[in-house]
């Protein structure tokens, strides 16, 4: 029962993540092939590459893991009533997510525009952690997309 929840948050926290692995890697694909084309001999526009789209992937599947392990270890009184299995959702989701603040610093040199932006998307991830609770515990009525 244990695996098959957090499998289903790891499902949702990879959808989480590939959002801005997939910003990311437009991106920076674009940056890099720049760069290649202007010097050959340096490609840093890969590895930053690399950085972003693993980091972000890795972030999405510990946010799915760590919201899923703390939905199915709540108190039935918690998990059972929606608004406050929602709550802790969100509140999980939005403290993990913040790595994704970390993996940004790196592929950025610490440039604050990225970094601004990561941190105004974690209310974001919150919401989403916490209108599918329910779909990663299955005490939703509706056939789940998890």
């Amino acid at each position: 029962m244990i695996a098959v929840v957090i499998r289903r948050g790891v499902r949702l926290g990879v959808r989480i993540g590939a959002v801005p692995a997939g910003l990311a890697a437009s991106l920076w694909l674009g940056v890099a092939v720049a760069q290649f084309l202007m010097k050959p001999h340096a490609l840093p526009g890969f590895s930053r590459l690399a950085i972003m789209v693993g980091g972000s992937l890795g972030v999405g599947v510990l946010v799915g893991a760590i919201t899923g392990a703390a939905l199915v270890l709540s108190p039935e009184w918690l998990a059972g009533r929606t608004s406050l299995r929602g709550l802790l959702a969100g509140i999980v989701a939005g403290t993990t997510y913040l790595g994704e603040t970390v993996v940004v610093a790196m592929a950025s040199d610490g440039g604050y525009g990225p970094m601004l932006l990561t941190l105004l998307s974690t209310p974001v991830v919150s919401v989403v952690a916490a209108v599918h609770s329910g779909d990663i515990l299955r005490r939703t009525r509706r056939k789940s997309a998890c």
